[in-house]
């Protein structure tokens, strides 16, 4: 039995060094396995962050343009609206200047009638002169034949 005690120790000794030798490689295994992993890891992180960085570059970019964007909206907008007042102001004058004719061509065709009536009144009223001229003549004409008829009279009535 001794033998066999012998050969089971030494089997347990075996299966103990086995145990052991088959922890070391996994354990040798798992720790080179967790090195790659890990460096894997660590490339992927950097990389990730790489792309991290770019895509906050791009959203301030972004950001920007639509910033820009939207203030060139508003740029048109506000111009938009400047050239519909602007339009709006200039149908207004054009109908006020084309009223502003109208009444300019009516008064000029009043005036002109006024002018032919001033130039009318204007010969009759020298028309008018003339003959008043004529009556003064013949008053004053009168008058002396009066004066003479008084002076006439009063002889006759002295003697």
């Amino acid at each position: 039995m001794a033998i066999m005690k012998r050969d089971v120790n030494f089997v347990f000794f075996i299966l103990i060094i086995a145990t052991v030798v088959s922890f070391a490689g996994f354990t040798a295994y798992y720790q080179v396995s967790f090195r790659n992993i890990n460096s894997e890891y660590d490339t992927k992180l950097a990389e990730l962050n790489k792309v991290t960085k770019d895509l906050l570059d791009k959203k301030a970019a972004l950001l920007t343009t639509s910033e820009e964007l939207d203030s060139t909206k508003k740029g048109r907008e506000e111009l938009g609206e400047k050239y519909d007042s602007l339009r709006d102001e200039r149908d207004t004058l054009k109908d006020e200047r084309d009223t502003y004719k109208e009444s300019l061509y009516q008064t000029r065709a009043e005036l002109q009638q006024k002018v032919s009536q001033v130039e009318s009144l204007s010969s009759q009223v020298v028309a008018a002169q003339a003959e008043a001229e004529r009556w003064k003549g013949d008053y004053k004409a009168c008058d002396e034949d009066l004066d003479e008829c008084k002076a006439d009279l009063d002889s006759c009535e002295q003697e």
